[in-house]
C-alpha cells in the first residue's frame, strides 16, 4: 500500500497507508476532495490596488487637514 498523501494539523505528512483505491488514508479523505477541486490561484488586479491605495491617500490627507484647522 501507498502512503498516505494527506498532511497533518502540524503540517506534516501522515505516516498512515492510504486506503485501498485512494490516495488519502481514512482520516484524510476530506483533503481528497479539497485537492482534486483546488481553484487556481488568481492574479491581483495591480490598477485596483494602485487607485484603492490613492483614494485611501486622498481620505487621509482631507482629513488631516481638515482636522488641523
Amino acid at each position: 500500500m501507498a502512503q498516505c498523501q494527506g498532511t497533518t494539523r502540524k503540517g506534516e505528512r501522515c505516516k498512515r497507508d492510504a486506503a485501498e483505491g485512494s490516495a488519502f488514508c481514512s482520516i484524510h479523505t476530506g483533503q481528497e476532495a479539497s485537492a482534486r477541486s483546488a481553484p487556481a490561484p488568481q492574479e491581483w488586479d495591480r490598477d485596483a490596488i494602485i487607485k484603492t491605495a490613492i483614494g485611501f491617500g486622498l481620505v487621509g490627507a482631507i482629513l488631516f487637514f481638515r482636522l488641523k484647522r
